[in-house]
């Protein structure tokens, strides 16, 4: 690899996908028709000028005032005043499939909230370059550790080393070890009037990704449920915990096309010779992560894993804390990293003991994380269509 290197790759979503852009709807931002199981998202333009015509601006404000959509959809609602079912599609922006958008134990079916997919200006859905840069930038400090554990061993114990202190002096301490970690293993510029810290000594700086936008200008999405896959408390067997959060997803079988860009002699200094060197790194970080999330719950969710052998990437939110985290790669064995982990989300999520009038774990993650820490699989589940959120297989699409 020599010079600038430009190449296409193909992205396909094996399983649904989700990169938040940080919009969450309420029921009163969209509309759900629950006989097709269709979500409507709406063009704000269209929106306006359609209770304008309608006269229907006083009373729509009322109805949110009045919280009457936790009793009746926004489209029911609509139907209701004489709107018709195509005058109220044709307001949509995009539209997505969404079996329910009620929580299993609501009683009144109060439709809930949709935290919203990226999307491009004119409503297309995408995946930021950022998103598959950050997730090539993991993978590479995870597969430089794993070359070279020695090199990067004093910084674990600096991370381990302050058992003690409070959770926000830990917290400062570990951001700044893995600030240091970075600049160690990706500032590898040799450029004048620069300093250690300086980002534009990375050699990351010749890696650009572009946007990955739908190919053939697909616009459906999927809303749908977050299902943590858990070990349960006492019994030791698995069990799907269905929480009240739903998200606005690329489905499975999206196609998307990015380009990279990369500068081969900024590449190289951090010993990388080709593009297919860097994604297989960020392959086997994956990989690791699948790994221990197997030995786990393989036996029950054998067909998920082996649908993952095929799974290039790990892409996007709600993937879980082990699709983020070095530990696992620092720690000198995987008990102690375990350790480490269930201690850090012990002291991380609390929940006050009126009894003992003090906070408590939460989720005891100490006591119940046996095997794993933390002890879930985040799933993606449509009928009887089940998969791990996020996995994605890429290819070289050509020059």
């Amino acid at each position: 690899m020599n010079g600038l290197v430009r190449k296409e790759y193909e992205l396909e979503c094996i399983a649904p996908l989700h990169v938040g852009s940080g919009e969450k709807l309420m029921a009163f931002e969209y509309l759900y028709d629950r006989k097709r199981q269709e979500v409507y998202f709406l063009d704000a333009s269209k929106w306006i000028v359609f209770l304008e015509k309608r006269s229907l601006l006083d009373d729509f404000a009322s109805y949110v005032e009045r919280r009457d959509f936790q009793r009746k959809s926004l489209w029911e609602w609509l139907l209701g005043r004489g709107a018709s079912e195509a005058e109220l599609r044709a307001l949509a922006l995009r539209k997505a499939y969404a079996a329910t958008l009620t929580a299993e134990r609501d009683r009144r079916k109060t439709l809930n909230d949709i935290v919203c997919q990226t999307t491009l200006a004119g409503g297309a859905p995408y995946i930021p370059g950022s998103t598959i840069k950050g997730a090539v930038r993991t993978g590479l400090l995870h597969g430089m550790i794993r070359r070279e554990p020695q090199r990067f061993q004093r910084f674990w114990q600096e991370i381990a080393g302050v058992k003690r202190a409070p959770l926000r002096e830990k917290q400062r301490v570990w951001s700044k070890a893995m600030t240091h970690l970075e600049q160690m293993a990706l500032h590898t510029l040799a450029l004048p009037d620069t300093r250690a810290g300086d980002a534009v000594a990375s050699a990351l700086r010749g890696l650009r990704v572009s946007d990955a936008v739908c190919v053939a200008g697909k616009r459906e999405t999927i809303v749908l449920q977050k299902v943590d896959l858990t070990t349960k408390k006492r019994q030791g067997e698995e069990g799907e915990n269905k929480i009240s959060l739903f998200r606005e997803c690329l489905p499975a079988g999206r196609r998307l096309r990015f380009s990279v860009t990369a500068d081969a002699a900024m590449l190289q200094t951090l010993g990388i010779s080709s593009l297919k060197e860097l994604f297989e790194m960020m392959r086997a970080y994956m990989r690791d992560g699948l790994r221990l999330q197997e030995r786990t719950f393989g036996k029950e969710y054998r067909p998920l894993f082996e649908e993952a052998q095929e799974a290039d990437c790990l892409l996007g939110g709600g993937t879980g804390f082990l699709s983020k985290t070095l530990v696992h790669a620092l720690a000198p064995s995987e008990e102690e990293a375990r350790r480490f982990i269930s201690g850090y989300l012990d002291e991380k999520f609390t929940e006050w003991d009126r009894a003992a009038r003090r906070p408590k774990p939460a989720h005891e993650h100490k006591l119940f994380d046996a095997r794993l820490s933390p002890r879930t699989l985040k799933m993606a589940r449509k009928g009887r269509d089940v998969w791990i959120l996020g996995l994605c297989r890429m290819r070289e699409i050509g020059r």
